[in-house]
């Protein structure tokens, strides 16, 4: 089987809509969790362990990224912030359209044993 990109929106499994709500949990020494509840039924729908956080502001996300790499020259920070940004903003334009014309229908952790090869 080959392996594909796939797009999709989060569903609830105990009602099936979209709308959610996020809780972040941010702990000093460990990574940021995100747990995920329905704005409709109020179920829980998944967890998040997140490694790196960008947010709607890619340069200060960028930033904090460099802070903790310790990078020294200037110029070359300012171009990977660019193209961090650039990256960034190519692949949500690309996620949202790939939802619109395709969705992807399977559950989330089916996509993610198909990732991982069987059990």
């Amino acid at each position: 089987m080959s392996l594909v990109q796939r797009s999709k929106r989060e569903h609830c499994p105990q009602c099936g809509h979209v709308e959610v709500q996020n809780f972040v949990l941010v702990q000093p020494g460990e990574d940021v969790e995100v747990f995920v509840e329905c704005a409709t039924c109020g179920g829980f729908v998944a967890r998040y362990t997140l490694r790196l956080y960008t947010s709607h502001d890619p340069y200060r996300s960028f930033l904090r990224l460099m802070r903790q790499r310790r990078h020294a020259s200037g110029a070359a920070a300012l171009k990977q912030s660019e193209d961090f940004a650039k990256k960034l903003w190519e692949e949500y334009r690309t996620v949202k359209e790939r939802v619109r014309v395709n969705e992807e229908t399977r559950k989330l952790e089916d996509l993610l044993d198909e990732m991982d090869g069987p059990i």
